[in-house]
């Protein structure tokens, strides 16, 4: 059996991340659905405790086409709740959501998923060019350590530095949005 080209599922996502946006976009017909849905890719992919599949693209391709199913019954459920939650208001003219619909924590945990993805992405955003530079290589490309020292003509210790620096970055970006990690 061949040897993946990446060390998580979380890597090959963002490996495939243009090629499964544009495979939703085409599928939901809507970029932001698209977007929404392989960022909730991401985050699934990045907390799964499922081994590494033999085809991380096929399986990445299910998961994101799941998500977009997902993605678009909520959406209808949701155009045929609003309406009636829009007409709902208190003594004082305030408007009420007294009527939850059913996919309310499904759509909860999204949101809490992308304000983590946005908290990720500011995070990197933080980090210095370089520090940026190397930890994308490594976690957006799937480059190795050593590769990336031979790239960028740096230490693999320097490499090791900037990719530990990114990691406890983020990770304290993400846990201030409200996730362990």
């Amino acid at each position: 059996m061949p040897k993946s080209r990446f060390s998580s599922l979380s890597q090959a996502v963002e490996a495939y991340y243009e090629e499964l946006r544009h495979f939703i976009r085409r599928r939901t017909g809507s970029r932001s659905m698209a977007e929404d849905v392989v960022q909730e890719t991401w985050i699934r992919a990045n907390t799964t405790t499922v081994d590494l599949p033999d085809n991380p693209r096929a399986y990445l391709y299910r998961m994101a086409g799941n998500m977009a199913v997902d993605h678009l019954r909520r959406r209808q459920v949701w155009e045929r709740v609003e309406q009636p939650l829009a007409n709902e208001t208190d003594e004082h003219g305030i408007q009420t959501l007294e009527t939850v619909p059913d996919g309310a924590p499904d759509l909860l945990e999204a949101l809490t998923s992308q304000k983590q993805l946005v908290a990720l992405n500011a995070a990197v955003r933080e980090l210095p060019d370089k520090c940026r530079e190397v930890f994308l290589l490594y976690r957006g490309h799937g480059l190795t350590m050593r590769e990336i020292a031979e790239r960028l003509s740096i230490s693999d210790k320097t490499v090791e530095k900037h990719i530990a620096r990114a990691m406890v970055h983020c990770r304290a970006r993400v846990r201030a949005a409200g996730r362990e990690v």
